[in-house]
């Protein structure tokens, strides 16, 4: 996801362009000042050497802090959280964990994560960056531009967000309207999706697949930068004909997947990541599909080179903003404090 060469050496050629074109103009103004004393013309010709260097150090900071994070030694109590909970970091090689484990470092690093009234602890830091990094690691340029934060609430909640009363049969949501680029996720919830790696039930890769979903403008159980034309007919066919056996009662799925096409995708993409070999084995074709899509390359890649270089992280609540917990206080004086 976050490792790409060909999506580091691309921040490094528009960060390089920018910055010539800056610089460019600075001494073609300098060089206009022909009245300018040598020495005021030294000093402004270092200050533009300056400004050079600032910017290009600016542009390509997103990137130096990535290539920190890849030397820097994971923790072992990360490790032993996925070792103990994430079935897919288990089967991976010894080169893939490596991976995977520099990928969570860095969706850490640039990712917030805050506790609405509940504390954050690392299993629940773990498992959230797990959850985003499980459907794209197949994919090295993928960045997850339309997302800047991730709510943990201490239980189900309900549709307005509330924690407590009667409707609270929610735990997961992707934000929209003042709550857009924010996931919220229930803790018990997340944690829960791992511990039974076999029941076909994970929210936090559910509402990270809503995300994938909607990276090509609009949600509609189609995932269109991941897909291939030639695929969308025979997807919405897998859609029609296994929606029915839900109806029927005669399918494996999650009958939650029958809601729409949308829950479909993410139900179904719960399915491939929880138990693949089940997947496989009751319906080929959809485990079929599903494999194609998951390893499919992305599309954007200016708009994800551009972002890069103003360190772009996905839209985050506003420190003044009202606190989601609905306390009336602004969100830096309240739960904020609680991401760590």
């Amino acid at each position: 996801m976050h490792l790409s060469k060909k999506k580091t050496l691309t921040n490094q050629f528009f960060a390089i362009l920018f910055t010539g074109i800056i610089g460019s103009s600075y001494f073609l103004i300098i060089t206009k000042l022909s009245a300018l004393p040598p020495n005021l013309n030294y000093i402004f010709t270092a200050l533009g050497v300056l400004i050079c260097f600032n910017i290009y150090s600016i542009f390509t900071k997103k990137f130096r802090n990535r290539k920190k994070l890849e030397k820097t030694p994971f923790p072992a109590p990360w490790r032993k959280i996925l070792e103990e909970y994430v079935h897919f970091y288990r089967v991976l090689s010894p080169n893939e964990k490596l991976r995977f484990e520099t990928e969570i470092q860095i969706f850490l690093h640039e990712t917030r994560i805050t506790g609405i009234k509940t504390e954050i602890d690392d299993v629940t830091r773990v498992l959230a960056a797990a959850s985003a990094e499980i459907p794209v690691f197949s994919f090295p340029e993928w960045e997850y531009e339309n997302l800047g934060e991730i709510l943990i609430y201490p239980n189900a909640f309900t549709k307005d967000f509330k924690t407590k009363g009667e409707g609270r049969n929610i735990t997961g949501m992707v934000g929209t309207g003042v709550m857009q680029g924010v996931m919220i996720l229930s803790k018990p919830a997340l944690i829960g999706g791992f511990k039974n790696s076999k029941d076909k039930k994970n929210v936090g890769i559910h509402e990270f697949v809503h995300l994938l979903d909607a990276a090509d403008g609009k949600y509609d159980g189609i995932p269109e930068l991941f897909m291939e034309n030639q695929y969308i007919a025979p997807w919405l066919d897998i859609i029609h004909k296994e929606t029915e056996k839900i109806n029927k009662g005669k399918s494996y799925m999650n009958p939650y997947g029958a809601t729409n096409r949308i829950e479909f995708f993410a139900v179904a993409s719960e399915y491939f990541f929880e138990h693949p070999h089940a997947l496989e084995k009751n319906n080929p074709e959809l485990y079929k599909i599903l494999s194609i899509v998951f390893k499919q390359d992305t599309k954007n890649k200016l708009k994800t080179a551009l972002k890069s270089l103003l360190n772009y992280t996905g839209k985050k609540i506003g420190r003044n903003s009202a606190c989601p917990c609905g306390s009336t206080k602004k969100y830096k004086k309240c739960c904020l404090n609680n991401n760590i």
